[in-house]
């Protein structure tokens, strides 16, 4: 399945962009006023000298305001005469329109100066040096210290025939207003024209941390989607115009889709119960949820708070319109315009969209700069049908109203776990054309992998509902290996931000399972019975606290160089983060006396690899509150609870982050904390 060349742009500046933008320091007394950043191009001209031509004058940066310095700045600069001339002005305009014109309160145009960062004069740049960029894959020397692109954007045709990649570097002064917003604020975010209007939304910033002491969100499982957006309509329609046909059709409409067999009067009562509960009141809409989340890191910000969001993967639900998936099946394309990638973009920019619908919140746009990576969900163009499953439930409606969107939005179960590559090009094209990159901040290494899409062949995970990722590669590998031989030192705090986890087992009763002989037979022991405080308080050795001596700890994660990834975990990295489970996991590493095994695939593969690690489980994030504690008792390996859905059972955990504080160049503390709370 491919896109017909459609793209008529000659060249596209492809980064920094918006999930992966360029960070460059400035001194705290703001002596640096002059900057260089290297750009990335792809472009169709052949001739670099051709190319050099064409983009000279035509690269601006813009800088970013948020509504407090700018509402301060726009009464400063008005004083009381501009004030008093405006008052006549709409005298007048009144006296001669014979109407009573209402000026929106201060509230208002609070609320309408909130919604989107101000943009202020664009900084014109000079071009300083151009050359080409070869493909340089992953696991190469070059690609630490070069931002070179990838063969997947040109195999998979991301930017149309555009496939010849070019680097800028471009210098740039910075503005009188610039220093003087930065007197109040940590960084400054640029938006970068360039050529035929494309416009890089928020990839450049300018920070004066020194990355000693600040403070950074990990979010993870966003789901957002058009059709989030569209269910409380739907429901609230289809409920009204059911129920004026009498309550008695009503309820048997119900009873024989949910194909009841008795029109019980219990089952009416049930039903009757679930929907008095108003719908608003229930209903959790992934979109809206991170709409909530943008205001509170936006205060977050306002208060010189918070530097920077990684998010996790997942960051869609599923990749195309619900209601293109048909005609997209057809015509077997891949439009950006045509994708929940829209929609991401759409929230994160607070820019409206055609259609509005009922129960969508007000939004803002994001103060905040953030770097992104993809999850399994990421990579299935067609959407799922609520039904399975109670699916529903996790967003909180009942069995009668998830009837009413099998009108619209019933699937296919085939499709509905259909993965390709190409659902990630409106990602890679417009969001962050790199699925693995590493950003070093001060003594802070922050390492992102992308860990795949759905495992088919672990297929025991994928058949109970907690899929495998497929992994990190052999190339991936090798990239961690170049970072801890040419970019690690002993002083380097390590961060690995990943969508799949490397720890994670079930976390209901332990019973023995087809080629697996771990633990007492028929143990009715929970994974919350090894929690390592609860086996210190019953005076039993720290080894009886091992969980990977009884559990599977390699269930519903990540799938290929599982004990690679995991010695690099143990041996490097402070802290490592993942979502995809929707739950709060927390688990410690240590050098193990004795190891363990897992296998690799039950059943299609029976080969065993060897663990590397000992495995302990408890709620570190509340035990660890301190430098000192974490440093002695780290590494840690963490799942950060969903953002946009809880979990099955427990739905009401939506609306989690994790939020990490380093303090003195140490990791101080790494708390899970929720939006609605």
């Amino acid at each position: 399945m491919e896109e017909p060349a459609e793209n008529s742009q000659k060249s596209i500046l492809i980064n920094p962009n918006l999930g992966h933008p360029t960070f460059l320091q400035i001194d705290r007394k703001l002596k640096t006023k002059e900057f260089q950043i290297q750009l990335l191009f792809v472009s169709n001209d052949l001739d670099l000298e051709k190319f050099k031509k064409s983009i000279l004058k035509t690269i601006t940066f813009v800088p970013l305001f948020d509504y407090k310095w700018s509402l301060k700045e726009v009464i400063k600069k008005k004083g009381f005469f501009a004030r008093w001339r405006e008052k006549r002005a709409l005298k007048k305009r009144e006296k001669k329109e014979k109407i009573k014109i209402k000026k929106p309160s201060i509230q208002e145009q609070v609320r309408e100066l909130k919604s989107q960062l101000h943009r202020g004069q664009s900084l014109q740049s000079k071009i300083l040096k151009v050359e080409v960029a070869p493909i340089t894959p992953i696991h190469h020397i070059e690609y630490l210290d070069e931002i070179n692109p990838q063969d997947y954007l040109v195999k998979h045709r991301v930017f149309g025939l555009l496939k010849n990649f070019y680097k800028v570097n471009i210098e740039f002064t910075l503005s009188k207003e610039i220093l003087k917003f930065l007197k109040e604020r940590n960084f400054i975010m640029f938006d970068i024209n360039c050529l035929n209007g494309r416009i890089n939304y928020h990839s450049l910033v300018i920070s004066k941390q020194d990355w000693k002491d600040f403070t950074f969100v990990h979010a993870t499982d966003l789901h957002l989607a058009e059709r989030n957006d569209q269910i409380y309509g739907i429901v609230k329609n289809w409920a009204k115009s059911s129920i004026k046909g009498g309550v008695e059709d009503f309820f048997s409409f119900i009873m024989k889709k949910l194909k009841f067999k008795k029109k019980s009067d219990q089952k009416k009562e049930e039903l009757l119960s679930e929907i008095k509960i108003p719908l608003r009141k229930r209903l959790i809409n992934p979109n809206n949820q991170f709409r909530r989340f943008i205001k509170l890191m936006n205060r977050k910000v306002l208060k010189n708070e918070l530097d920077l969001i990684v998010f996790t993967g997942d960051l869609v639900d599923f990749t195309i319109l619900s209601k293109l998936a048909k005609k997209i099946r057809k015509l077997n394309i891949f439009r950006y315009n045509d994708s929940n990638w829209q929609i991401l973009k759409n929230i994160i920019l607070n820019t409206s969209t055609k259609d509005k619908f009922k129960g969508v919140i007000r939004g803002e746009e994001l103060h905040c700069p953030f770097v992104m990576t993809l999850g399994n969900h990421d990579y299935r163009p067609f959407h799922y049908d609520l039904t399975w499953g109670e699916m529903y439930k996790k967003i909180g409606l009942n069995a009668s109203e998830a009837i009413a969107l099998n009108e619209l939005f019933s699937a296919s179960p085939i499709t509905a776990i259909t993965k390709t590559p190409l659902a990630v090009k409106g990602y890679l094209s417009e969001i962050n054309p790199f699925f693995d990159f590493s950003m070093m901040l001060g003594n802070n290494l922050f390492i992102v992998l992308n860990s795949g899409s759905d495992s088919f062949k672990n297929f025991r995970d994928l058949i109970s509902g907690h899929p495998s990722v497929t992994g990190v590669s052999f190339k991936q590998i090798k990239y961690l290996e170049n970072l801890i031989n040419n970019k690690i030192t002993q002083d380097t705090n390590i961060f690995l931000f990943l969508h799949g986890p490397p720890l994670n087992t079930s976390s209901k009763k332990y019973s023995i399972k087809l080629f697996e002989k771990k633990g007492e037979r028929f143990t009715t022991k929970k994974l919350i019975d090894f929690k390592e405080s609860l086996i210190k308080k019953q005076g039993q050795p720290p080894s009886a606290a091992r969980i990977d001596t009884v559990f599977n700890v390699k269930y519903g994660g990540v799938s290929t160089n599982w004990e690679k990834l995991m010695d690099f975990c143990k041996n490097y990295c402070i802290l490592t983060l993942a979502g995809h489970t929707h739950d709060q996991k927390e688990f410690r590493l240590e050098n193990p006396e004795t190891k363990t095994s897992v296998y690799v695939a039950p059943p299609f593969s029976l080969k065993q690899v060897e663990n590397p690690a000992a495995v302990f489980y408890d709620d570190y994030s509340e035990i660890y509150t301190n430098a000192k504690d974490i440093e002695k008792n780290g590494p840690f390996v963490v799942q950060t609870p969903a953002l946009g859905l809880g979990s099955y059972k427990n739905p009401e955990t939506a609306g989690a982050y994790r939020e990490i504080h380093i303090k003195e160049g140490k990791l101080d503390s790494f708390r899970i904390k929720y939006i609605n709370r």
